[in-house]
Protein backbone atom coordinates (compact mmCIF):
# COMPACT_ATOMS: atom_id res chain seq x y z
CA UNK A 1 0.00 0.00 0.00
CA UNK A 2 1.76 3.75 -0.75
CA UNK A 3 1.42 6.53 1.25
CA UNK A 4 -1.29 7.88 -1.57
CA UNK A 5 -3.84 5.55 -0.04
CA UNK A 6 -3.63 5.95 3.93
CA UNK A 7 -6.18 7.42 5.64
CA UNK A 8 -5.70 8.53 8.95
CA UNK A 9 -8.70 10.09 11.47
CA UNK A 10 -7.32 12.98 13.22
CA UNK A 11 -9.83 13.55 16.81
CA UNK A 12 -8.68 16.24 18.51
CA UNK A 13 -10.04 16.25 22.80
CA UNK A 14 -10.34 19.62 23.53
CA UNK A 15 -13.50 21.08 24.16
CA UNK A 16 -12.35 24.61 22.40
CA UNK A 17 -11.78 25.37 18.89
CA UNK A 18 -7.95 26.79 19.38
CA UNK A 19 -4.65 25.30 20.68
CA UNK A 20 -5.50 21.84 20.32
CA UNK A 21 -6.73 22.00 16.60
CA UNK A 22 -3.99 24.52 15.61
CA UNK A 23 -1.32 21.43 16.56
CA UNK A 24 -3.66 19.51 14.66
CA UNK A 25 -3.27 21.54 11.43
CA UNK A 26 0.43 21.20 11.26
CA UNK A 27 0.50 17.33 12.07
CA UNK A 28 -2.32 17.51 9.32
CA UNK A 29 0.03 19.14 7.14
CA UNK A 30 2.71 16.99 7.53
CA UNK A 31 0.26 14.24 6.75
CA UNK A 32 -0.86 15.64 3.24
CA UNK A 33 2.43 16.42 2.32
CA UNK A 34 3.52 12.75 1.46
CA UNK A 35 -0.15 11.94 -0.61
CA UNK A 36 -1.58 10.81 2.37
CA UNK A 37 -5.59 11.18 3.12
CA UNK A 38 -7.14 12.82 6.98
CA UNK A 39 -10.23 12.75 8.05
CA UNK A 40 -11.32 14.80 11.35
CA UNK A 41 -13.42 14.37 14.13
CA UNK A 42 -13.40 17.48 16.49
CA UNK A 43 -15.35 17.01 19.61
CA UNK A 44 -15.49 21.16 20.00
CA UNK A 45 -18.17 20.87 17.52
CA UNK A 46 -19.33 17.44 18.89
CA UNK A 47 -21.37 15.73 20.97
CA UNK A 48 -20.42 12.42 22.74
CA UNK A 49 -22.74 11.64 25.31
CA UNK A 50 -21.33 9.89 27.79
CA UNK A 51 -21.70 5.86 28.91
CA UNK A 52 -24.54 5.20 31.19
CA UNK A 53 -24.02 2.13 32.17
CA UNK A 54 -26.74 0.39 30.75
CA UNK A 55 -25.35 -2.84 29.58
CA UNK A 56 -27.13 -2.84 26.39
CA UNK A 57 -24.00 -3.33 24.33
CA UNK A 58 -23.36 -6.26 26.25
CA UNK A 59 -26.34 -8.27 25.02
CA UNK A 60 -26.65 -6.48 21.33
CA UNK A 61 -22.99 -5.26 20.76
CA UNK A 62 -24.20 -2.06 19.89
CA UNK A 63 -24.81 1.43 21.82
CA UNK A 64 -28.02 1.79 22.82
CA UNK A 65 -27.41 5.68 22.80
CA UNK A 66 -26.93 5.69 19.70
CA UNK A 67 -29.89 3.65 18.40
CA UNK A 68 -32.25 5.79 15.83
CA UNK A 69 -35.19 4.45 17.52
CA UNK A 70 -34.31 4.45 21.45
CA UNK A 71 -31.17 6.68 21.51
CA UNK A 72 -31.64 9.67 24.64
CA UNK A 73 -29.95 12.18 22.69
CA UNK A 74 -30.95 13.17 19.04
CA UNK A 75 -27.75 14.77 18.48
CA UNK A 76 -25.34 11.92 19.44
CA UNK A 77 -22.46 11.85 17.05
CA UNK A 78 -21.58 8.14 18.15
CA UNK A 79 -22.36 6.65 15.01
CA UNK A 80 -19.94 8.88 13.03
CA UNK A 81 -17.36 8.32 14.94
CA UNK A 82 -17.67 4.63 14.28
CA UNK A 83 -18.14 4.46 10.58
CA UNK A 84 -14.43 7.04 10.64
CA UNK A 85 -12.79 4.83 12.42
CA UNK A 86 -13.81 1.54 10.94
CA UNK A 87 -12.45 3.20 7.70
CA UNK A 88 -9.35 4.36 9.06
CA UNK A 89 -5.80 2.90 8.66
CA UNK A 90 -4.59 4.74 11.57
CA UNK A 91 -5.46 6.61 14.44
CA UNK A 92 -3.85 10.40 15.59
CA UNK A 93 -5.13 12.18 18.99
CA UNK A 94 -4.67 15.29 19.99
CA UNK A 95 -5.10 15.54 23.44
CA UNK A 96 -4.78 18.47 25.96
CA UNK A 97 -3.57 17.82 29.15
CA UNK A 98 -6.16 18.21 32.13
CA UNK A 99 -4.76 17.46 35.75
CA UNK A 100 -2.55 15.07 33.88
CA UNK A 101 -6.08 13.27 32.43
CA UNK A 102 -7.80 13.62 29.39
CA UNK A 103 -10.62 16.14 29.17
CA UNK A 104 -14.68 15.37 30.32
CA UNK A 105 -14.92 15.33 26.48
CA UNK A 106 -12.40 12.70 25.12
CA UNK A 107 -12.99 10.61 28.49
CA UNK A 108 -17.38 10.12 27.08
CA UNK A 109 -15.87 9.25 23.95
CA UNK A 110 -13.11 6.66 25.42
CA UNK A 111 -16.03 5.07 27.48
CA UNK A 112 -18.31 4.90 25.07
CA UNK A 113 -15.32 2.20 23.09
CA UNK A 114 -17.77 -0.24 25.38
CA UNK A 115 -19.44 -1.86 22.55
CA UNK A 116 -16.36 -3.02 21.08
CA UNK A 117 -15.08 -5.02 24.35
CA UNK A 118 -18.41 -6.21 24.33
CA UNK A 119 -18.63 -7.80 21.03
CA UNK A 120 -14.78 -8.93 21.53
CA UNK A 121 -15.28 -10.40 24.71
CA UNK A 122 -18.82 -11.68 25.60
CA UNK A 123 -20.65 -12.12 22.02
CA UNK A 124 -17.48 -13.76 20.55
CA UNK A 125 -17.19 -11.38 17.52
CA UNK A 126 -14.47 -11.12 15.60
CA UNK A 127 -12.16 -8.35 16.72
CA UNK A 128 -11.40 -5.48 14.53
CA UNK A 129 -7.95 -5.61 12.88
CA UNK A 130 -5.02 -3.51 14.90
CA UNK A 131 -3.55 -0.60 13.33
CA UNK A 132 -1.32 2.27 14.55
CA UNK A 133 -2.38 5.42 16.67
CA UNK A 134 0.05 8.35 17.92
CA UNK A 135 -1.07 10.68 20.86
CA UNK A 136 0.15 13.95 20.76
CA UNK A 137 -0.17 15.92 24.00
CA UNK A 138 0.04 19.27 24.60
CA UNK A 139 -0.74 21.47 27.62
CA UNK A 140 0.39 25.14 29.44
CA UNK A 141 3.15 22.51 31.38
CA UNK A 142 3.96 23.03 35.07
CA UNK A 143 1.70 20.16 36.39
CA UNK A 144 4.10 17.92 38.72
CA UNK A 145 2.06 14.75 37.99
CA UNK A 146 2.86 14.06 34.37
CA UNK A 147 0.50 12.85 31.85
CA UNK A 148 1.23 9.05 32.77
CA UNK A 149 -3.05 8.96 33.54
CA UNK A 150 -3.88 10.22 29.63
CA UNK A 151 -1.73 7.47 28.11
CA UNK A 152 -2.93 4.83 29.87
CA UNK A 153 -6.37 5.25 30.06
CA UNK A 154 -6.09 6.15 25.72
CA UNK A 155 -4.44 2.77 25.39
CA UNK A 156 -6.85 1.30 26.88
CA UNK A 157 -9.60 2.71 25.14
CA UNK A 158 -7.90 2.42 21.79
CA UNK A 159 -6.88 -1.14 21.70
CA UNK A 160 -10.26 -2.91 22.13
CA UNK A 161 -11.24 -0.30 18.93
CA UNK A 162 -8.47 -2.01 17.00
CA UNK A 163 -6.01 0.95 17.71
CA UNK A 164 -2.19 0.11 18.93
CA UNK A 165 -0.88 3.23 20.89
CA UNK A 166 3.31 3.20 18.96
CA UNK A 167 4.02 6.83 19.71
CA UNK A 168 3.31 9.63 22.20
CA UNK A 169 4.55 12.99 21.03
CA UNK A 170 5.13 15.47 24.04
CA UNK A 171 4.06 19.60 22.67
CA UNK A 172 3.59 20.61 26.40
CA UNK A 173 4.09 24.32 25.63
CA UNK A 174 2.74 24.96 22.52
CA UNK A 175 1.14 27.62 21.71
CA UNK A 176 -1.86 29.11 19.13
CA UNK A 177 -0.16 31.37 17.21
CA UNK A 178 -2.23 34.55 18.49
CA UNK A 179 -0.57 33.77 22.17
CA UNK A 180 2.94 33.97 20.94
CA UNK A 181 3.93 37.42 21.14
CA UNK A 182 5.59 38.49 17.34
CA UNK A 183 8.99 39.32 17.40
CA UNK A 184 9.28 43.20 17.21
CA UNK A 185 10.96 45.27 14.08
CA UNK A 186 14.44 47.08 14.78
CA UNK A 187 12.42 50.45 15.03
CA UNK A 188 9.95 48.58 17.80
CA UNK A 189 13.15 46.88 19.52
CA UNK A 190 14.52 50.27 20.39
CA UNK A 191 12.20 50.89 23.11
CA UNK A 192 12.23 47.42 24.64
CA UNK A 193 15.00 46.17 27.24
CA UNK A 194 17.53 43.62 26.25
CA UNK A 195 15.90 41.15 28.49
CA UNK A 196 13.03 41.37 27.28
CA UNK A 197 14.01 41.06 23.58
CA UNK A 198 15.35 38.03 24.48
CA UNK A 199 12.69 36.36 26.18
CA UNK A 200 10.62 37.34 22.99
CA UNK A 201 13.26 35.94 20.77
CA UNK A 202 13.04 32.61 22.60
CA UNK A 203 9.82 31.91 22.63
CA UNK A 204 9.27 33.17 19.23
CA UNK A 205 11.98 30.52 18.55
CA UNK A 206 10.30 27.65 20.76
CA UNK A 207 7.30 27.73 18.88
CA UNK A 208 8.59 27.67 15.28
CA UNK A 209 10.64 24.61 16.44
CA UNK A 210 7.41 23.01 17.75
CA UNK A 211 5.39 23.76 14.93
CA UNK A 212 8.26 22.17 12.38
CA UNK A 213 8.66 19.51 14.75
CA UNK A 214 4.44 18.78 14.39
CA UNK A 215 4.89 19.14 10.42
CA UNK A 216 7.98 16.39 10.33
CA UNK A 217 5.88 13.92 12.51
CA UNK A 218 3.00 14.20 10.84
CA UNK A 219 5.12 13.40 7.67
CA UNK A 220 7.09 10.22 9.62
CA UNK A 221 3.57 9.00 11.28
CA UNK A 222 2.18 8.68 7.53
CA UNK A 223 5.30 6.63 6.04
CA UNK A 224 5.14 4.76 9.34
CA UNK A 225 1.61 3.37 8.60
CA UNK A 226 2.33 3.15 5.10
CA UNK A 227 5.43 0.91 5.50
CA UNK A 228 2.68 -1.11 8.27
CA UNK A 229 0.13 -1.59 5.97
CA UNK A 230 2.84 -2.72 3.30
CA UNK A 231 4.17 -5.54 5.72
CA UNK A 232 0.60 -6.69 6.71
CA UNK A 233 -0.43 -7.37 2.96
CA UNK A 234 2.90 -8.87 2.16
CA UNK A 235 1.88 -11.06 5.73
CA UNK A 236 -0.92 -12.00 4.47
CA UNK A 237 -0.01 -13.32 0.87
CA UNK A 238 2.24 -15.32 2.75
CA UNK A 239 0.26 -16.91 5.02
CA UNK A 240 -2.24 -17.73 1.61
CA UNK A 241 0.88 -19.21 0.00
CA UNK A 242 1.67 -21.50 3.04
CA UNK A 243 -1.68 -22.57 3.11
CA UNK A 244 -2.00 -23.17 -0.77
CA UNK A 245 1.27 -25.17 -0.24
CA UNK A 246 0.08 -26.99 2.72
CA UNK A 247 -3.08 -27.74 0.59
CA UNK A 248 -0.81 -29.35 -2.37
CA UNK A 249 1.14 -31.20 -0.25
CA UNK A 250 -1.59 -33.04 1.61
CA UNK A 251 -2.70 -34.34 -2.23
CA UNK A 252 0.67 -35.93 -2.86
CA UNK A 253 0.21 -39.60 -2.45
CA UNK A 254 1.40 -41.19 0.11
CA UNK A 255 4.51 -43.72 -0.26
CA UNK A 256 3.25 -45.74 2.49
CA UNK A 257 -0.08 -46.65 0.34
CA UNK A 258 -0.28 -49.17 -2.42
CA UNK A 259 -0.83 -46.94 -5.91
CA UNK A 260 -4.73 -48.39 -7.18
CA UNK A 261 -5.09 -49.49 -11.16
CA UNK A 262 -5.99 -45.75 -11.55
CA UNK A 263 -2.98 -44.59 -9.96
CA UNK A 264 -0.38 -46.87 -11.69
CA UNK A 265 0.92 -44.57 -13.79
CA UNK A 266 1.89 -41.62 -11.11
CA UNK A 267 3.41 -44.35 -9.30
CA UNK A 268 5.49 -45.38 -12.49
CA UNK A 269 6.81 -41.80 -12.82
CA UNK A 270 7.17 -41.37 -9.59
CA UNK A 271 10.04 -44.65 -9.68
CA UNK A 272 11.93 -43.07 -12.81
CA UNK A 273 11.95 -39.85 -11.24
CA UNK A 274 13.64 -41.77 -7.71
CA UNK A 275 15.98 -43.50 -10.17
CA UNK A 276 16.73 -40.55 -11.97
CA UNK A 277 17.48 -38.73 -8.79
CA UNK A 278 19.43 -41.79 -7.31
CA UNK A 279 21.54 -41.97 -10.85
CA UNK A 280 22.20 -38.29 -10.83
CA UNK A 281 23.15 -38.12 -7.16
CA UNK A 282 25.54 -41.20 -7.62
CA UNK A 283 27.24 -39.70 -10.85
CA UNK A 284 28.40 -36.44 -8.43
CA UNK A 285 29.65 -38.24 -5.42
CA UNK A 286 31.53 -40.32 -7.76
CA UNK A 287 32.76 -37.89 -9.61
CA UNK A 288 34.08 -35.72 -6.48
CA UNK A 289 35.60 -39.04 -5.68
CA UNK A 290 36.97 -39.35 -8.64
CA UNK A 291 38.32 -35.91 -8.93
CA UNK A 292 39.96 -36.05 -5.42
CA UNK A 293 41.45 -39.39 -6.21
CA UNK A 294 43.04 -37.72 -9.58
CA UNK A 295 40.78 -39.62 -11.42
CA UNK A 296 41.99 -43.40 -11.00
CA UNK A 297 40.66 -46.10 -12.68
CA UNK A 298 39.38 -47.84 -9.58
CA UNK A 299 37.40 -44.81 -9.08
CA UNK A 300 35.94 -44.84 -13.50
CA UNK A 301 35.39 -48.31 -12.75
CA UNK A 302 33.41 -47.42 -10.11
CA UNK A 303 31.52 -44.72 -11.79
CA UNK A 304 30.63 -46.93 -14.94
CA UNK A 305 29.17 -49.82 -12.81
CA UNK A 306 26.95 -47.32 -11.52
CA UNK A 307 26.23 -45.69 -14.39
CA UNK A 308 25.35 -49.46 -16.10
CA UNK A 309 23.18 -50.18 -13.24
CA UNK A 310 20.96 -47.59 -13.51
CA UNK A 311 20.66 -47.79 -17.10
CA UNK A 312 19.76 -51.04 -16.59
CA UNK A 313 16.89 -50.42 -13.88
CA UNK A 314 15.66 -47.51 -16.54
CA UNK A 315 15.94 -49.94 -19.01
CA UNK A 316 13.80 -52.61 -17.23
CA UNK A 317 11.34 -50.27 -16.04
CA UNK A 318 10.84 -48.95 -19.53
CA UNK A 319 10.51 -52.96 -20.91
CA UNK A 320 8.01 -53.72 -18.01
CA UNK A 321 5.71 -50.35 -19.55
CA UNK A 322 5.70 -51.74 -22.76
CA UNK A 323 4.79 -54.66 -21.99
CA UNK A 324 2.27 -53.74 -19.79
CA UNK A 325 1.28 -51.31 -22.68
CA UNK A 326 1.16 -54.31 -25.45
CA UNK A 327 -1.36 -56.51 -22.76
CA UNK A 328 -3.49 -53.46 -22.31
CA UNK A 329 -4.00 -52.47 -26.14
CA UNK A 330 -4.42 -56.67 -27.18
CA UNK A 331 -7.04 -56.71 -24.79
CA UNK A 332 -8.98 -53.66 -26.91
CA UNK A 333 -11.26 -53.68 -30.01
CA UNK A 334 -9.73 -53.48 -33.35
CA UNK A 335 -11.08 -50.10 -33.65
CA UNK A 336 -9.59 -49.16 -30.73
CA UNK A 337 -5.83 -49.84 -31.29
CA UNK A 338 -5.96 -48.39 -35.13
CA UNK A 339 -6.07 -52.09 -36.68
CA UNK A 340 -8.55 -52.12 -38.82
CA UNK A 341 -7.29 -48.68 -40.06
CA UNK A 342 -4.19 -50.06 -40.83
CA UNK A 343 -4.75 -53.75 -42.41
CA UNK A 344 -1.71 -56.09 -43.11
CA UNK A 345 0.31 -54.79 -46.00
CA UNK A 346 -1.14 -51.84 -45.89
Amino acid sequence: MSTQQVEILFICGSPRSRTSEALLSFVEQGVREVGARSRKFLLSNKHIAPCNGCGHCEKTGDCILADEDSRLFANDDYAELVEALSYADALAVVAPLYFAGPTAQLKALFDRMQPFWSRSYLLGQKPPPKRPAQIFILGGGGDKHGYDPLVTISRSALAVAGFSVEKIQNFIGFKHAKDVAPFPTDEEAEGIALGELAHLRKAAAAQREFEQRAVAAGRAFARFVGKSMIKLELQAELMQLEAEMAELQSDEPDASVPLSSAQDDIGADTASYRIVNQLDSDFEALKQTARAAHSTKSNQAELDAAIEEAVAQMSEHDTDEDVSKDVEESALPEDETGAADNPPGA
